[in-house]
């Protein structure tokens, strides 16, 4: 069996801290939806690790991104997002790829 282990300490403390005053409450909205697709992106690095191939299946993703209380809808929006960006790819319905291999990626 493969077991993800990600730290999502960091992901909830961002979403749980005080809202800034109302003038950066933009600010927040956007650095939410960061943190949701870092979140994203790291569950991916990490899948896509345990399969030569490379290839991730989209109800893995929807899965982990479940325990931390991301929506289905919320995971489609970000690998559309992502997909339009070119960072991945989709060769079958289901399954998405990163264009350049995590290793290979420079952060």
């Amino acid at each position: 069996p493969f077991i993800v282990e990600l730290d999502i300490s960091t992901y909830v403390t961002a979403e749980a801290a005080a809202p800034p005053a109302k003038k950066r409450r933009a600010a927040l909205v956007l650095r939410s939806q960061e943190v949701k697709v870092d979140f994203i992106l790291r569950a991916m690095r990490a899948l896509a690790s345990k399969d030569p191939s490379g290839m991730i299946e989209v109800e893995e993703i929807v899965d982990i991104a479940g325990k931390v209380g991301l929506a289905r809808d919320e995971v489609d929006g970000i690998l559309t997002g992502e997909k339009e960006a070119g960072h991945i790819y989709e060769p079958k319905p289901g399954v998405v790829c990163f264009t350049i291999p995590p290793e290979r990626a420079k952060d």
